[in-house]
């Protein structure tokens, strides 16, 4: 009987280690099929973020994608930008999962989905905070490191180079989340330097910009991965500049990408 209860003690603790699958010691990003747009969970057995909301349409579905795998709470929620590709589904995932915090770039913008965001934090009594500095933090046993745009006025089409841009170290895995950068923020990540990573959110849907191919070398990804649409798909060159980096492409549109760290490695899952 003694032997019988250690046993099921043992597979308690086990069980309350898990989540989804996956070891407490294991980090599971997945980048949700939600068409040209941004929606990426990251948890392990201590930690849930979401990185971007989708669009309008997509937030609830999302959210029932996150509880599906057992996660009642999320302890960040990171808009990139305010793009409805991006802030789209924000308001959707407020209401319908519970956000301890929120990160969101600083500037504003006038817009239906920007407004129903904004209504959605009132109701749901969350203060968003908004970065006007590169700041760290270590969440469930990795470490964030988010970096603000440098200007405040990059011209035509702006909000993309306002994009909060996202590493994240897990052991010895590194993931880098570059929102929808172009050229002006790619130009400001390549001076910074230290971009080296296992994973790779391409930025701005597999647009390729002049210094593309530049930033793919630098950040040389095991896995870069591209959330686009049979609609709107990325740009063939820039699919060959990843290679040429060394990278696997993986495309949302063929269906939601899970990539699983241990800490050591990365790989991908079905």
């Amino acid at each position: 009987m003694r032997k019988l209860l250690c046993a099921l003690i043992a597979l308690c603790l086990l069980l309350a280690g898990c989540a989804g699958g996956e070891t407490a010691n294991e980090l599971t990003a997945v980048f949700f099929d939600v068409g040209k747009a941004d929606a990426i969970l990251l948890y392990n057995g201590e930690m849930a973020v979401l990185i971007d909301a989708g669009e309008n349409g997509d937030g609830k579905d999302v959210a029932e994608a996150i509880r599906a795998r057992g996660i009642e709470r999320l302890d960040l929620l990171i808009i990139t930008h305010f793009d409805k590709d991006h802030v789209g589904g924000a308001d959707k995932i407020l209401e319908n999962i519970e956000v301890a915090r929120v990160l969101e770039p600083d500037y504003d913008k006038d817009s239906k989905q920007y407004r129903q965001y904004r209504e959605a934090l009132e109701e749901q009594g969350v203060a968003a905070e908004a970065l006007s500095q590169n700041t760290s933090f270590t969440l469930g046993g990795c470490k964030f490191s988010i970096d603000v745009a440098n200007r405040d006025d990059y011209g035509e089409d702006e909000e993309n180079d306002f994009s909060l841009v996202v590493r994240l170290t897990h052991g010895e895995v590194r993931f880098l989340f570059a929102g929808d950068a172009e050229n002006a923020r790619l130009a400001e990540l390549l001076d910074e330097g230290d971009l080296s990573s296992d994973v790779l959110k391409v930025p701005h849907h597999g647009r390729y910009a002049d210094l593309s191919a530049a930033f793919f070398a630098a950040v040389s990804p095991q896995y870069a991965v591209i959330t686009s649409d049979e609609d709107d798909p990325e740009d063939p060159e820039t699919v060959r500049a990843l290679e040429a980096a060394g990278a696997q492409v993986l495309f949302t549109r063929e269906g939601t990408v899970t990539l699983v760290s241990d800490g050591e490695g990365v790989r991908a899952a079905q």
